[in-house]
């Protein structure tokens, strides 16, 4: 027979459980709210995971929205649309009006029919415009797949519109799939070959596959290997401009104990560092293996500061085994 006191906590357990519930259904994406950026549920096991969530945390691409539980979602498998890469390259490559001035602040209808003042991408969608990203057209067709080869073209001309000249062997490359080409993508494809961007698989290159986001993160890290701050310029100047953001790349190898340790801008007010972030060079974790280590610095206010970098191992009272400084100019 059942007593008094165990129907009371009978009924306590119940109401503790429904309360559990209510609280579950009101806040749904409770868990997902604390996610840092690049934390995507969709990502996980993904050969591409590190690369999308330094991308991500890098302010170079974003989610794609949440799920029915509130996580969110980076879709990963997604094609990549004209309107999103004009967004990714113009924020990877900082592209602005350079040298040219404007009467009237330019707008997206004074370059394309289909692009509405007002859409999310199309300030983006204008930078690249005056950049000669895309091939001039009456249409943008923001909404169409990019194929690896229109990526391919519009790599290289970010880089041909930033002034950065990328040290490559001048070669070949021979796929059986790009006979087809026309000698602008021809030199669009053999720049991302030689340089590591965009390679082929085996004889082919796919000039005509669409890209899905998840390449497209893999293309954007190489990118910021190739045109940010690296090893070649230690010791030397860089200059940005108030508000300008840059990534300084490094190689490293956490596997031997050593580690970068970032000595903070000698003036904080002229430059801070906001994001940092590591990737290996194998999705594996492999004894010895190296990767490179990601810092990503905004300039605040005109003046001039330091960055200074030591690679030591933190146990040790020894002269570091590499050291970089650079010296950042902002105007």
């Amino acid at each position: 027979m059942i007593t008094k006191k165990e129907v009371a906590l009978f009924m306590q357990k119940r109401i503790v459980l429904l309360l559990i519930f209510l609280i579950v259904l009101a806040f749904p994406g409770t868990s997902a709210a604390n996610l840092a950026p690049g934390d995507f549920i969709d990502i996980k096991g993904s050969w591409a995971e590190p690369e999308i969530q330094t991308v991500c945390r890098l302010g170079l691409m974003n989610g794609t929205g949440t799920d029915a539980q509130g996580f969110k979602v980076f879709a990963p498998e997604s094609l990549v649309s004209r309107s999103q890469l004009a967004c990714v390259l113009a924020h990877t490559f900082q592209l602005d009006y350079g040298q040219i001035r404007f009467i009237k602040e330019p707008a997206a209808s004074d370059y394309y029919r289909d692009v509405d003042n007002t859409a999310w991408y199309a300030g983006d969608v204008v930078m690249c415009a005056i950049n000669k990203i895309f091939d001039t057209m009456e249409n943008f067709y923001p909404d169409s797949a990019v194929s690896r080869i229109e990526i391919a073209r519009a790599i290289q001309q970010s880089f041909t519109a930033k002034g950065i000249m990328i040290p490559m062997i001048m070669s070949m490359p021979i796929y059986e799939d790009t006979n087809g080409l026309s000698q602008q993508e021809m030199n669009a494809m053999i720049f991302v070959n030689n340089t590591g961007i965009m390679k082929g698989e085996g004889t082919k290159f796919r000039p005509e596959d669409n890209v899905t986001r998840a390449e497209l993160a893999k293309n954007l890290m190489r990118c910021i290997e190739l045109s940010g701050v690296n090893e070649n310029n230690n010791g030397q100047e860089y200059t940005a401009v108030v508000g300008q953001t840059f990534v300084v790349s490094l190689a490293g190898n956490p596997s031997t104990g050593y580690v970068w340790h970032v000595s903070k801008p000698e003036d904080e007010e002229v430059l801070t560092q906001t994001d940092a972030g590591y990737i290996s060079d194998s999705k594996q974790i492999i004894p010895g293996q190296g990767g490179r280590n990601y810092w990503k610095f905004t300039a605040l206010q005109a003046g001039t500061t330091e960055i200074s970098m030591v690679y030591a191992r933190p146990w040790e009272s020894v002269q570091p085994a590499q050291t970089f400084t650079l010296k950042v100019i902002v105007k």
